[in-house]
């Protein structure tokens, strides 16, 4: 009797063991990501042979000069910068800066073609910033504050976009009204000084002395992501007929969630208005940072925007990371500043995050279809003649997740492959692999904060 207990004893021992032994191992498990500092989903990239858009490089083909100097600060770095491709340029402080406005009426644009010129020996079109009042403009008496004569600002306006639309014929230029009105000016969109009036002004201004040209107009280029300020500029541009091509606003984080959850707040709002649904949504500055930070001095700056690139592409039309060059300002910590080049008294050196759009720019043709993106590791895949080609990239913010990856390409037909992997800021190196079927799985290891350029080849 005893030997049928302990029997029973064991096997319910043994019962036990099997169902808390899961638990336990999840458990060990759970402990060991909190110890590592993250929890989160590893990647499994699965390239299909559909294609999911056109070539992604107009993504990040784009940069932002800021008001670090009144001079034109594109030009001494002109033919660096055009080793980029922009497509497009983004300068502020038109008038306050160049001294546009000499009087109601008349205009100096001298300075401000000197910097137009710049932008487009690069081989880009301007985004122009339409930003800000001089102080004897303003109200205020303070640069950025608001008109004192409205008609002022509505003709200097006008004219700026006839100059530079009709006068110089540069088709495709962007026109965002103002910049960072929240920051630059105390702007409200429900109350005065009202960015509403500054909208309808400017984008009347801009139809009017730009027609019969090729133009976009849009903003409201705020600091952050801001839903209310976004639905009145929609209602405003239907309310009082006056265009609204892009919508547009400023982003610095290093959490890439951050920049994802401004997308599905974005589209929330465009569901709300199903004509506006497909209006081009851009990002006129972003970075991981907005304050200075070593970061734009180092890789990480580049792994930062290779990262943001490969989530963003298909949610977002355009990014221009901050900003082409230096300020001269020697900083208290020693670190140079947001640009992609130090200052010319600098030796306008280019930086790491210069390498980065670079090494993006190596992605030729048209998108792949891609899913299996994890918490740290992202890709992009494109397809060019028969090459195709995968951008992956093991983004960590804290420095320490290491990641093998397996990435799989679909589609393919059943022979020997050239597999060429090219490392940002690194080397590259080739092998052959083999498949029997219309599948190939690879396995990538990845460090911390490091990207790859994948380029898979059939072997005649």
């Amino acid at each position: 009797m005893s030997s049928q207990n302990n029997q029973k004893k064991k096997l319910k021992q043994l019962i036990i063991l099997i169902i808390v032994l899961p638990i336990l191992v999840m458990a060990i498990k759970k402990v060991y990501d909190i110890r590592k500092g993250a929890a989160g989903a590893p990647a499994n990239i699965v390239i299909t042979p559909e294609m999911a858009g056109g070539n992604p490089n107009v993504l990040w083909q784009n940069l932002a000069q800021g008001g670090e100097e009144a001079v034109d600060m594109i030009g001494p770095v002109a033919s660096q910068v055009k080793q980029l491709s922009p497509k497009l340029i983004r300068v502020d402080h038109l008038f306050d800066y160049y001294q546009v406005n000499q009087g109601p009426g008349n205009y100096d644009f001298s300075k401000l073609d000197q910097v137009i010129n710049s932008i487009t020996s690069t081989g880009a079109k301007p985004l122009l910033s339409l930003s800000y009042t001089t102080a004897n403009m303003a109200q205020n008496g303070q640069n950025a504050g608001e008109p004192k004569d409205w008609n002022e600002w509505y003709s200097l306006v006008k004219a700026t976009a006839h100059r530079y639309s009709v006068e110089k014929n540069i088709q495709g230029i962007y026109y965002e009204v103002w910049n960072e009105p929240d920051l630059f000016g105390g702007w409200h969109y429900g109350k005065s000084p009202n960015y509403t009036t500054l909208y309808i002004q400017s984008a009347r201004a801009v139809r009017d002395g730009a027609a019969g040209s090729f133009y976009k107009v849009g903003g409201p280029a705020t600091t952050a992501f801001y839903a209310n300020w976004i639905k009145s500029l929609v209602k405003t541009s239907q309310t009082a007929n006056v265009p609204l091509d892009f919508i547009s606003w400023h982003k610095y984080s290093k959490n890439m969630e951050d920049f994802e959850k401004d997308i599905n707040s974005f589209i929330d709002i465009m569901s709300e208005n199903p004509s506006l649904a497909n209006i081009e949504r851009i990002i006129t500055e972003i970075g991981p940072n907005p304050e200075p930070d070593f970061w734009y001095d180092n890789h990480l700056s580049g792994i930062h925007l290779i990262s943001l690139s490969t989530r963003l592409a298909g949610k977002l039309h355009k990014i221009f990371p901050f900003e082409i060059v230096d300020g001269p300002t020697k900083r208290a910590d020693n670190s140079s500043g947001w640009g992609l080049i130090t200052h010319p008294s600098n030796g306008a050196k280019p930086k790491p995050r210069f390498y980065a759009i670079q090494f993006l720019n190596k992605l030729q043709g048209n998108r792949m279809s891609s899913w299996g993106d994890g918490s740290w590791v992202t890709a992009i895949a494109t397809k060019s003649q028969e090459t195709i080609q995968v951008m992956l990239v093991n983004y960590d913010s804290r420095g320490s997740h290491v990641e093998t990856v397996p990435v799989t390409f679909q589609g393919l037909s059943p022979g020997s492959y050239t597999i060429k992997t090219t490392e940002y800021l690194g080397n590259s190196t080739s092998r052959t692999s083999k498949t029997l079927s219309s599948m190939l799985t690879e396995r990538f290891y990845m460090e911390a904060n490091t990207a790859l350029l994948i380029e898979l080849t059939p072997i005649k």
